[in-house]
């Protein structure tokens, strides 16, 4: 009864944590703030499936580019479709997208606290990580999305809970649905099988010793690493696929190749290196915060005769792990936050490791009323700032903006500006499909958009197949009205904002046939 009280006591801080984080109202708005531009395209091929009753393994986005379909494969689409098939139930609700999301990261915590606890057997500490996780400003952000890395994320966690499981127990079903969980991690984002990659190599060295000792066999070792190699070959295949109906049809949308760093030029780099910092590290963790943490791991690292030999070892691999993927996407690094997600695994893994060590060596500091009492202060402290960070994303509201202590000026500025400019950019987009189906446009009929420069952002919030000023740079704007033209775009929709600022053929705005707020549609063909 006890470890149920701890679990419902546990549950209950996450929905307070995510009621701090304003979860609650965040949980009905559509694709907004930072990486919309991602958002929408997760939503389109959801959109998509749920319209068209595609089939699971052909899915589509609003953008038909040259192709004249939107033909297109990012991650295994199965968040989507479920989605979708929910949707085609209970109506298209954005807030079940979330919703999903939501639910897949909060049991990935959960797991984590039980993993936590079965490892340091404290039931502060158990409660501390997990939570402490949950202050990182990336993960409070995409755990309530529609981005696939939280939920990636959290699944990896559940499974490597799962594994320990099995690992204490020798339950093959806890196996089983281990490796089934990791599957499924892994065919949402590859990156976030940091730790399942760390966990196989460790297994690979121990065996590896055992037989260099004579006191293990390759039969043994392959026993053990079998499960792991066929969650990697079911993976390789799926993305055999993927590269393969890209190349079919559109490749160039999302991507699946590598950004090395090598790639940069050095002015390039640095460049990028200084945006990571000032940006990125930020809403991946508390600067500081993140330097102590880095400080734990090298201590801990020092003194892995003392510690778990396994944990530290599984630490340094994935450390190396982080290291390398840094490497192969530094280039992304000036901007994709999200890509920093599966990275999160650090932080928890840093302080379970450097805690076990205290727990063995010094279990006074284990057990200290002053550390956790620091602990606990320090936690509110970061998780007030990352709620301030998450709520100004989304609004900009008179508290906010006198918050000095918590978030700078600059940061603010940045997103009062993001808010004045979505509403009088897109907002209107998100209402006027009612207006477009009442001119007799239906979704079918291709249109192009001048007013976004996204893949989606607008098509999806008007549900318009067609174009909008993505892909093909080299075009001028009349160019790509003749474009749009020739691949059967039959409106053009733009703002007053552009309309006044591009310079158009007048012969394109001689027939136009509405206008909802600030947007303009004309009819091409």
């Amino acid at each position: 009864m006890k470890r149920l009280n701890d679990d419902v006591i546990f549950s209950l801080l996450l929905i307070i944590f995510g009621l701090f984080y304003n979860y609650q109202e965040i949980l009905f708005y559509g694709p907004y703030s930072n990486h919309i531009w991602r958002q929408a395209d997760c939503l389109s091929i959801t959109q998509n499936y749920y319209e068209e009753n595609l089939n699971f393994f052909t899915p589509e986005v609003h953008w038909t580019g040259n192709k004249e379909n939107g033909k297109t494969i990012s991650e295994f689409p199965v968040l989507y479709y479920t989605v979708a098939k929910l949707w085609k139930i209970f109506g298209k609700h954005e807030f079940i997208f979330r919703l999903i999301n939501l639910l897949i990261v909060f049991l990935g915590l959960f797991s984590l606290r039980k993993l936590t606890h079965e490892i340091l057997n404290d039931k502060f500490w158990s409660f501390f990580i997990p939570l402490f996780l949950f202050t990182s400003p990336t993960l409070i952000f995409y755990t309530n999305n529609f981005l696939p890395n939280a939920p990636a994320f959290g699944l990896a966690l559940t499974g490597t809970y799962l594994y320990y499981q099995f690992y204490i127990t020798g339950s093959r079903k806890k196996l089983i649905i281990a490796m089934l969980i990791f599957l499924l991690a892994g065919l949402l984002k590859l990156t976030s099988l940091i730790i399942f990659i760390a966990i196989l190599g460790v297994l690979t060295i121990n065996g590896l010793i055992l037989i260099f000792k004579n006191k293990g066999s390759l039969k043994s070792l392959l026993n053990k690493i079998l499960p792991f190699l066929l969650v990697l070959v079911v993976i390789a295949i799926w993305y055999f696929y993927a590269r393969y109906y890209n190349k079919h049809h559109h490749r160039n949308i999302f991507l699946q190749e590598i950004f090395p760093i090598w790639q940069l030029t050095p002015e390039k780099r640095k460049e990028t290196f200084e945006l990571f910092y000032k940006n990125l590290i930020p809403s991946f963790f508390n600067k500081e915060v993140l330097l102590v943490i880095g400080l734990l791991f090298l201590f801990t690292i020092s003194v892995i005769k003392k510690g778990s030999a396994r944990l530290t070892s599984i630490l340094g691999i994935t450390s190396v792990g982080i290291i390398l993927y840094s490497l192969l996407f530094f280039r992304a690094f000036h901007v994709h936050d999200y890509y920093l997600t599966n990275l999160l695994i650090f932080i928890p893994l840093t302080l379970i490791t450097f805690l076990y060590y205290l727990r063995q060596n010094h279990a006074k500091i284990f057990d200290s009323i002053i550390i956790k009492t620091f602990a606990t202060i320090l936690l509110l402290g970061i998780t007030t700032q990352s709620a301030l960070k998450n709520r100004l994303k989304y609004e900009s509201k008179g508290y906010l903006k006198n918050c000095e202590l918590f978030i700078s000026k600059t940061e603010r500025d940045y997103w009062d500006y993001y808010h004045w400019s979505y509403k009088n950019e897109f907002k209107a987009f998100e209402t006027i499909e009612p207006y477009l189906r009442s001119l007799g446009i239906t979704r079918e009929q291709k249109v192009l958009c001048l007013s976004d420069g996204s893949i989606n952002i607008s098509l999806y919030l008007m549900d318009q197949k067609g174009l909008t000023k993505y892909g093909f740079s080299y075009l001028t704007d009349n160019e790509r009205i003749a474009f749009a033209i020739e691949h059967n775009c039959q409106y053009l929709i733009i703002s007053d904002k552009d309309l006044n600022r591009l310079d158009i053929d007048k012969k394109y705005l001689q027939d136009e046939i509405g206008k909802y707020q600030n947007i303009s549609i004309f009819k091409l063909i």
